[in-house]
């Protein structure tokens, strides 16, 4: 009986410990994995292919170039300044390559209306280049609402933000500053 007991402890022991190590040995993966940053399905050069076309789609005077990644601690990214004043900065996953964020600038002028204009031409763009599921109407409808939102806002702190097919988009705006369209993935 003795034998038959200490044989059932030492199978529990064996098992046990390699349930442990298996479970020790995923546990990195997966930690990774969930720290890992989220990405569009977007490199440079792609980012820049559909940006161009989205803003012929959207009959928009927009257009890069070039793409030259410059090298940052945290982030690799690239900018555009268009003649308009409005500048584009997409940040890049040094791992993959991947674009991680857009962001849009349209720096404050002195004519509102056409600031609200350069913002919605920029966003719509920005939107359909991340985004490609998403129509040209819907995105017209989505820049357009959360202007409306900007615009009726007392709140400074406020910033309307909309979640559409796995892209968070994000409008903030700063007195004497301009407006930030920003898409993420989520």
């Amino acid at each position: 009986m003795k034998t038959i007991t200490c044989a059932l402890l030492a199978l529990c022991l064996v098992a046990c410990g390699k349930a442990v190590e298996t479970r020790s040995s995923d546990a990195p993966e997966r930690h990774s994995s969930l720290n890992r940053e989220a990405e569009f399905e977007l490199t440079t050069e792609q980012f820049a292919s559909a940006f161009n076309a989205a803003s012929r789609a959207y009959g928009q005077s927009f257009k890069i170039n070039k793409v030259e990644v410059q090298h940052g601690p945290v982030h690799d990214y690239f900018q555009q300044t268009f003649p308009s004043g409005i500048s584009l900065t997409a940040a890049i996953s040094k791992d993959s390559g991947h674009i991680t964020s857009v962001t849009a600038l349209v720096a404050e002028n002195s004519a509102a209306a056409e600031n609200r204009s350069n913002v919605l031409a920029i966003s719509e763009v920005v939107a359909a280049a991340v985004n490609p599921r998403l129509s040209q109407s819907k995105s017209a409808e989505l820049v357009q609402s959360m202007l409306q939102e900007v615009g009726s806002s007392q709140d400074a702190g406020k910033f309307p933000q909309r979640f559409i097919n796995n892209v968070r988009y994000v409008l903030r705006s700063g007195s004497g500053i301009g407006y930030w369209w920003i898409a993420n993935p989520v």
